[in-house]
């Protein structure tokens, strides 16, 4: 499990961030400087989520902890991205519901194995 979690946020985390804002990043200016600033904040959240991802696959001591953190501050992301209209959702109305729910119930099953983790 602790290389698939770093797998996930060494390679799956930077590439979906990067796909999603390629595709918005001319339209994000007309969301105001709020969507500029979680753009910001996501890049952080990624990078720090593949210092921990690189560590977690290393077998690091402080590996957990910061896994902690970054799976708790990629679960913060996915809320805010997903349940407020600041992000542009890429995904239709129909689709949008059962989306948020099951990348929340993914973070929150990460981030709960994360605090299971010595």
């Amino acid at each position: 499990m602790r290389r698939i979690l770093a797998a996930l946020l060494v390679v799956w985390e930077p590439l979906s961030l990067s796909l999603i804002a390629a595709a918005f990043l001319d339209r994000l200016t007309d969301r105001g400087w709020t969507a500029v600033v979680l753009l910001i904040v996501r890049l952080g959240v990624t990078g720090f989520g593949v210092t921990a991802g690189r560590a977690l696959w290393e077998g690091r001591p402080e590996a957990v902890a910061l896994t902690r953190w970054a799976t708790g501050m990629n679960l913060a992301a996915a809320v805010i991205t997903l349940t407020t209209s600041i992000w542009p959702s890429p995904y239709p109305p129909g689709l949008r519901g059962p989306v948020t729910t099951v990348m929340i119930v993914w973070y929150v099953l990460w981030f709960g194995w994360a605090l299971r983790q010595k």
